[in-house]
């Protein structure tokens, strides 16, 4: 496995994995990817800014992502005045509990340490106790449960919101 700087050329591969995750219907919102169109616009947009964006390749396959946008750039705001990112990672199922996801949030988290960032955060459905573990061993506490969802799978979930401060 490697991990390494997401570029434009994975544009397809990152669609896929999308694809892949969302129509698990267990751990996002939405059925779906995003328009791979939507999601180049993104990319062409942000890469650019030296952005914690990663990819996990196992024999040139793409098995996992990871990303961390400024609030700003999602167009988020929550009234302290600072920016903060926010938090997004995807894993194919068949290379999930093998350390992927670590691997992914230390690289991330250095990366958003270099850029200065004081704080991320993420949302994360409470029945994905696996995620929260690993979030909680990277020092991310609870911050507030967020209203009730219905998952793609049909499947009522509450989301929470956890929070990770930085230096």
């Amino acid at each position: 496995m490697s991990i390494r700087k997401l570029r434009i050329s994975d544009i397809e591969a990152l669609h896929r994995l999308f694809a892949e995750v969302s129509a698990e219907g267990e751990f996002l919102l939405r059925a779906e990817a995003p328009p791979i169109e939507q999601m180049r616009a993104m990319l062409l947009r942000s890469l650019p800014l030296d952005l914690p964006q990663f990819v996990a390749e196992v024999e040139s396959d793409l098995v996992g992502s990871i990303e961390v946008f400024p609030a700003s750039f999602c167009g988020m705001k929550d009234g302290s005045g600072e920016d903060f990112g926010v938090l997004g990672m995807q894993v194919k199922k068949a290379h999930r509990n093998r350390g992927l996801g670590g691997n992914l949030m230390e690289v991330a988290l250095e990366h958003c340490r270099r850029l200065d960032m004081r704080r991320v955060e993420l949302t994360v459905l409470k029945s994905n106790a696996t995620a929260i573990r690993l979030y909680e061993r990277f020092a991310f506490r609870w911050l507030t449960d967020l209203p009730p969802v219905t998952l793609p799978n049909g499947r009522t979930d509450q989301p929470q919101k956890m929070r990770l401060l930085l230096g």
